[in-house]
């Protein structure tokens, strides 16, 4: 990955590397790696959030603060190149489709018009 290069290079003794959430609240994160991290930031792309579920796959990547959570491990494994899924633990599905269709939860389907399609 380019930027665990790029972190090797401003942090020689640190890379990054995977580990799994033991603890996650109020916007900190705990999780074991090497060793177990606790009061760790999680980070995301500009308007996206989220609370990280305890026993999820991340990426440990070194800051000036310390140990940061850059992401978790997707399951993009039914996708498509370019469709993108973003859901919950507890089931809550968006799917946005390459032929422009928006699918939630795998019910309520928008075609790429806009207008509601049946399942």
């Amino acid at each position: 990955m380019w930027i665990s290069r790029v972190l090797a290079k401003n942090h020689e003794n640190e890379k990054a590397e995977s580990g799994y959430v033991s603890m996650s609240f109020g916007g900190e994160i705990e999780a074991g790696a090497t060793v177990n991290m606790r009061g760790m930031k999680s980070y995301s792309p500009y308007g996206y959030s989220c609370a990280v579920p305890v026993g999820e796959e991340v990426i440990l990547v070194p800051s000036a603060e310390g140990q940061a959570v850059l992401g978790t491990r997707d399951s993009a494994f039914s996708l498509s190149q370019g469709e993108i899924e973003i859901s919950s633990k507890g089931g809550a599905k968006i799917l946005l489709k390459n032929d422009g269709r928006v699918i939630i939860n795998g019910h309520y389907v928008i075609n790429g018009e806009g207008e509601a399609e049946s399942v």
